[in-house]
């Protein structure tokens, strides 16, 4: 990580998923947040930054975001993927886009589809690094490119499996080749989570080591798409009702503490 940008994930165990503010002492931006902002507006004010920027990296399956809430709630800038279809304003972002935050840090999609077929990973580089280091400080690959595992290519239907799962291998292989090994891959599925196809004890990894345990990039096409679909299980049922949800835009949650069990 670049001196003096800070990542800080914010875990949800009971869903097996992260979300991310990054900040570099003065502003900040968020990747995937969870509908509950409350815990990403604590980390904001524990760190002392502002929110400018909030980018998904697709329309989840497993949890209502908390994207749209807090832009609103803070006045950032809220990227979805052009191609998505959805009922809310939103900053389009398409592959290849760049946005700086903060005149330092610079967030650049990159279509990595797989998971879903919109699916973004944004890579991060310091604007501030010396002359002649690589500026690459790591990439935010959400349910593509997980720890020694990728996204499930499932959750859209029967119909589109086969060639999700094709594209989950090309993405795999596409961050691979653009992104310096050092770079540190953040992903927002994974760690028990029913959008991970497979799963991995691993709590952190680079472009490089994934390179060495991911069986997306360890094997060929046929044997990925095949090994993978032969080990997919069951997943929850109310997978099917987050999607619409989330293209809906899903509001502010009411937070307020309850008195004797009712809200105030």
């Amino acid at each position: 990580m670049s001196a003096d940008l800070t990542i800080v994930p914010i875990e949800t165990p009971s869903l097996g998923d992260r979300s991310y503010v990054v900040h570099d002492g003065e502003v900040a931006f968020v990747v995937d947040p969870e509908r509950d902002i409350d815990r990403v507006l604590r980390t904001l004010e524990k760190h002392g930054v502002r929110l400018t920027d909030v980018f998904e990296t697709h329309i989840h399956n497993d949890y209502v975001t908390g994207g749209l809430a807090l832009a609103k709630h803070t006045g950032a800038a809220y990227y979805v993927n052009a191609e998505d279809e959805v009922s809310f304003e939103r900053t389009p972002i398409r592959d290849d886009d760049t946005v700086e935050v903060g005149g330092r840090m610079r967030i650049t999609a990159l279509s990595t589809p797989g998971h879903t077929f919109s699916h973004l990973s944004y890579a991060l580089t310091d604007a501030h690094a010396a002359s002649g280091v690589d500026n690459s400080v790591g990439v935010f690959s959400g349910g593509s490119l997980l720890y020694g595992a990728t996204g499930r290519p499932d959750l859209l239907g029967a119909e589109h499996t086969d060639a999700l799962v094709r594209h989950q291998h090309a993405s795999a292989h596409k961050l691979a080749e653009l992104l310096p090994d050092q770079t540190e891959v953040f992903p927002t599925h994974g760690f028990g989570s029913f959008c991970a196809a497979t799963q991995s004890d691993a709590t952190e990894s680079t472009i490089g080591q994934e390179k060495q345990s991911n069986p997306a990039l360890a094997q060929d096409e046929e044997t990925y798409v095949r090994e993978l679909l032969d080990g997919l299980g069951a997943y929850p049922a109310y997978y099917a009702h987050m999607s619409p949800a989330n293209a809906a835009g899903p509001s502010e949650p009411d937070l307020t503490p309850s008195v004797g069990g009712r809200p105030r």
